[in-house]
């Protein structure tokens, strides 16, 4: 439909209607995994921009979403070259000028900080990451953002943090965020807080500190009612509990309620997912997973807040039950 809207809209000359249909068709697709087709649906959205007479700031923001791409593709040196380069000349760009612009020149800065910043963790240039993360903050600050708007890029800071082994500051950083996130975030703030802590507490051997962060986690993304969420912070406390005294099938079955959302979601990190449920089921004891889905609901459920059944009930259903989907994901992993 959209793909109609556009050439509709091309033959029309409605160049404005037709770079913000391309801009749409450009997410479904990059959402759904096409990113090829995606990469070439951006381009033709910048030549739309151009020729419907946008501004300099409309045509920078549909720059920044096909570099996006790039890095979705995996192309991370040409994005954060471009990136850098576009950041230097947008300095000397007025925020205000009397071209007709569909972006916020503010927006574009955001995203294009914060797209830089994702090149440099995916190329583990992590001084990097945190310089272009930190102008970012700074962009917020200036502009007058909100406390809880600086916070929330404010945490970006901790995995380059603990990459460069300072856990101390990152621990610092995520505390200093989620006292701004207690006053002012949602649950899916805290959900990420409280997760990042679990991380940052995991990495320096503090086993019991992790999983009570981690049982935070799960109790604030179940709030939140998102899937992935949900399925990473399982998956998270399935490998903080078998560093604890913790019944090791308590662990598996996180493990399984985690790879059950990745499999009924098509999520595409399912691969990676079953080798570390294969590696898990091999190397704990007890190796025999739960008995069947009423059994892995009643064992993960005894964590506050966790509705494994209630969550899995409006999935989707690739799986037509919970027995069944338990069984395909135990047989695929052992395969």
């Amino acid at each position: 439909m959209f793909r109609k809207v556009e050439q509709h809209a091309v033959d029309s000359g409605q160049y404005r209607l037709a770079s913000a249909v391309a801009g749409d068709l450009t997410n479904l697709l990059r959402e759904a995994g096409h990113l090829e087709e995606a990469l070439t649906t951006a381009e033709r959205m910048k030549d739309h921009t151009r020729k419907a007479g946008l501004g300099q700031w409309t045509q920078l923001g549909d720059e920044v979403r096909r570099l996006q791409i790039l890095n979705a593709i995996g192309r991370h040196e040409e994005a954060l070259t471009a990136l850098k380069t576009w950041r230097d000349e947008m300095r000397s760009w007025p925020e205000l000028s009397d071209e007709d612009d569909a972006a916020q020149p503010w927006h574009v800065k955001d995203v294009l900080l914060h797209t830089g910043y994702a090149s440099a963790l995916d190329l583990e240039r992590w001084q990097e990451a945190l310089s272009l993360n930190e102008e970012a903050v700074q962009a917020r600050v200036s502009r007058g953002a909100t406390a809880l708007e600086v916070a929330q890029t404010q945490y970006n800071n901790y995995g380059p943090l603990l990459k460069r082994q300072r856990p101390d500051q990152a621990r610092s950083v995520l505390h200093q965020c989620l006292t701004v996130f207690e006053s002012a975030g949602g649950n899916e703030d805290l959900g990420r807080i409280h997760s990042a802590l679990a991380h940052v507490e995991h990495e320096v051997q503090h086993f019991p500190q992790a999983v009570r962060h981690e049982c935070m986690a799960l109790r604030f993304r179940y709030l939140s009612r998102l899937p992935n969420g949900c399925a990473v912070s399982h998956f998270n406390l399935a490998t903080y509990l078998t560093r604890t005294s913790e019944d090791a099938l308590v662990a598996l079955a996180h493990r399984l309620a985690g790879v059950l959302i990745y499999y009924q979601t098509y999520d595409g990190k399912l691969p990676g997912r079953l080798d570390t449920l294969r590696r898990h089921l091999a190397s704990v004891t007890p190796a025999d997973p739960p008995a069947n889905f009423d059994e892995l609901c009643r064992l993960v459920e005894q964590t506050d807040g966790v509705r494994f059944r209630d969550l899995f009930s409006r999935l989707p259903q690739r799986a037509a039950s919970g027995d069944e989907a338990l069984r395909t994901v135990l047989k695929m992993a052992r395969a």
